[in-house]
């Protein structure tokens, strides 16, 4: 499964370029999946529910071992993440 679009920005804000995959899913929703520590794997993955380019859920894998273990959700859709949940 490939991405749409790849880009390199600074999204952690340490100087250093991230890699972002874009993916466009059929339902018209977007994911955009982010490497900040350049191993090829996705460190978080940033869900637009309905495309309206505002960000509903984020996932986070805080200790890099792959798996996601934060999430984040707007559960309104006003743009602010209203729930945070972590795997103990």
């Amino acid at each position: 499964m490939g991405f749409d679009e790849v880009h390199k920005m600074d999204i952690t804000g340490d100087g250093t370029e991230d890699t972002v995959g874009v993916r466009r899913n059929e339902d018209g929703s977007v994911e955009y999946h982010v490497d900040v520590d350049d191993d090829g794997t996705a460190d978080l993955l940033a869900v637009d529910t309905d495309g309206d380019g505002v960000i509903d859920q984020v996932l986070i894998d805080q200790d890099g071992d792959g798996k996601y273990d934060t999430a984040a959700v707007d559960l309104n859709g006003d743009g602010t993440i209203d729930a945070v949940a972590e795997k103990e």
